[in-house]
């Protein structure tokens, strides 16, 4: 778990959610599982009284609640029975992301939100597959073509998070449209700009020069590698 997307997400549930802290919601993590070597996971975000938070993963593993037989039908769950739907650092691993969306869009009730975070760069990790890379205008069109509003999107090109900028997260808030003249269950929402303010925030904390030095650093070892290694033997995704 990145401290960047943890970070993020919070930003997402005091933003979005807090307001309706005493309203019963049922939270659906998708891609949930605890990686080994990585620690932590949405769900403390999401303990609060009277909230329900559901882990949704492909293989039973820790922080997993329903796997589902079907990766792309989540049978064990009925059409609008999630309040909101969460998913951080798992679409990249999904080889048919679209239809992964489908089922977030079919399991919110009416008025719920989405809330999706994914690289847009950054080496290949496979958990087990590595396929997709993400920028705000493609969160968008997978969001369109599952039925999804979009409240707002982020593309985090800043050293807000020094130690993993490389992975430059976009993220997408979306919601469920209702039916006219229906209220839905969070409400018709706009643009927040919760994110944005939410990494401004960060940078606004940061030591400049404790970043730069970081930055030259990695600039210093970059050149380091580029004159001694052969050109046939340089891999620009190994570069640090």
């Amino acid at each position: 778990m990145h401290r960047s997307s943890f970070d993020k997400m919070q930003a997402f549930r005091e933003g979005y959610l807090d307001e309706h802290r005493h309203r019963p919601l049922v939270i659906l993590d998708v891609g949930s599982a605890a990686v080994a070597g990585e620690s932590g996971s949405y769900r403390p975000l999401f303990q609060t009284p009277g909230w329900t938070y559901l882990g949704l993963d492909c293989e039973a593993a820790p922080n997993v609640d329903i796997v589902p037989e079907d990766p792309y039908h989540w049978s064990e769950l009925t059409d609008g029975s999630v309040d909101v739907a969460i998913s951080g650092q798992a679409l990249e691993h999904i080889d048919q992301p679209w239809r992964t969306m489908g089922e977030i869009a079919r399991v919110l009730r009416f008025g719920g939100l989405a809330m999706v975070i994914a690289p847009s760069a950054g080496p290949v990790h496979r958990f087990p597959l590595d396929c997709w890379r993400f920028y705000p205008d493609g969160m968008a069109a997978l969001a369109r073509q599952a039925g999804l509003d979009v409240i707002e999107t982020h593309w985090d090109t800043s050293y807000a998070y020094p130690e993993n900028a490389f992975w430059g997260e976009a993220c997408a808030i979306l919601q469920k449209p209702c039916p006219q003249g229906e209220r839905g269950v969070i409400g018709t929402l706009s643009d927040r700009q919760v994110i944005q303010a939410r990494v401004l925030q960060q940078l606004r904390a940061l030591q400049p020069w404790t970043v730069r030095r970081r930055l030259l650093r990695q600039t210093l070892l970059r050149a380091r590698i580029i004159l001694r290694c052969p050109l046939e033997r340089l891999n620009r995704m190994e570069l640090p």
